[in-house]
């Protein structure tokens, strides 16, 4: 449906070029000085991405405090994760259409398609529908100023050029852009990867495609285990089983322990009742019931926190 939209030239070239500048990266020399500020920006843009714009913001699996809030979605901003607004909007939509010919990114479409190609080919009156489904994220103020381009990406700008100037080109390149390209691929292979049937397995019969894969769920902070996400979309945990490592449930239950996150959705909980809690008045928020009923499991599950 959507592959034939008109191409998006602008985003087209931005994103290959970020993909240009993390390959270049690799290219060069490493340098043992980098690896600590590597590992700070995958993890906080990557946690930026998974445990904020994806548990928090767009299924509300958990809550914490404004400032932990506004850390971890610059953590997203600074790796241009995708203004959240049109995130939110994106995602859930997806969860309502999955694997049908509306659903926005997915591999009905094409592989190509499904993992970076929707992006670009956005069909008319996109930027209405996320609004539309997002309309709760826009009423947080720094979401709704992240919506204009030119202040989304100051994080990032911001970012770069103080690593530019301390490590020079090659060390900002190891430092931000071979990061930013581990964090888009593994969240474009969640898309495109984990709704294929020859690349996972299944713990619940869903209406879609969903597939857990071991191996994005580990490398991709928990986010590999899709099929059991689809199942419970609201649940804090994606990884449900022990060997189903999911660095994103374990740092929400740091939070938790610490005080730093409450009215978290744990497996048992999500399992044990059918009905959502009404999180806004939003029209996108009122869907969330349709998408959250637990689907039924293909095997004994565990649960708990």
């Amino acid at each position: 449906m959507f592959k034939h939209e008109k191409l998006h030239l602008l985003i087209f070239v931005v994103l290959i070029g970020l993909q240009v500048l993390g390959v270049l990266g690799l290219l060069h020399r490493f340098h043992l000085s980098y690896l600590p500020v590597m590992l700070v920006v995958f993890f906080w843009g990557g946690i930026g991405t998974t445990l904020y714009l994806h548990r928090y913001l767009t299924h509300r699996g958990f809550e914490m405090p404004e400032w932990l809030k506004f850390l971890f979605a610059t953590g997203s901003a600074v790796t241009l994760a995708g203004d959240p607004v049109m995130w939110v909007g994106d995602h859930r939509y997806h969860h309502l259409k999955s694997d049908t010919d509306e659903d926005i990114h997915s591999p009905v479409h094409g592989f190509p398609y499904a993992h970076m190609m929707w992006l670009v080919r956005k069909p008319p009156g996109f930027r209405q529908r996320s609004k539309r489904y997002a309309a709760d994220v826009r009423k947080i103020w720094y979401c709704r100023l992240w919506e204009n381009s030119a202040l989304y990406v100051l994080p990032h700008l911001s970012v770069a050029t103080a690593l530019f100037l301390t490590f020079g080109f090659a060390g900002m390149l190891w430092c931000i852009y071979v990061p930013m390209l581990l964090i888009y691929n593994m969240t474009w292979a969640v898309n495109s990867i984990c709704h294929m049937p020859q690349f996972g397995y299944r713990s619940f019969d869903t209406s879609d495609q969903s597939r857990n894969n071991y191996l994005i769920g580990v490398v991709g902070f928990g986010e590999g285990y899709h099929n059991n996400h689809h199942a419970q979309p609201r649940c804090a945990a994606h990884g449900l089983r022990w060997w189903e490592f999911d660095v994103t449930r374990y740092l929400i239950w740091l939070l938790e322990k610490c005080g730093l996150a409450w009215d978290v959705v744990w497996p048992t909980a999500t399992q044990a009742k059918e009905e959502d809690r009404v999180v806004t008045s939003s029209e996108a928020v009122k869907l969330l019931p349709a998408m959250t009923k637990a689907a039924p499991s293909l095997q004994p599950a565990a649960g708990g926190s």
